[in-house]
């Protein structure tokens, strides 16, 4: 069996001059199931708005919809963030 990398994105954009940021990733549960989690809010904010959790059996369905939730978010005006902690 093949090992699949976990994924972990972090992006961010300024809407009316705060910070806003979406974070997505990728992982493998220990039931075998992938995990596509989208976590988002503002810096302003100590907790995040919102995360949600989606379960996939597939790693390759997975990953298509990371892929298409990026692309959405670039269209958007979303940039990755390059000193993630």
């Amino acid at each position: 069996m093949q090992t699949q990398k976990s994924y972990r994105i972090t992006l961010y954009r300024e809407v009316n001059h705060k910070i806003r940021y979406y974070k997505l990733s990728l992982m493998l549960n220990l039931f075998g199931e992938f995990i596509f989690s989208k976590e988002y809010g503002s810096l302003k904010r100590p907790k995040p708005t919102r995360v949600i959790e989606e379960y996939y059996k597939s790693y390759k369905e997975a990953y298509t919809h990371l892929q298409s939730k990026l692309q959405q978010k670039y269209k958007k005006g979303y940039k990755e963030c390059i000193n993630e902690r």
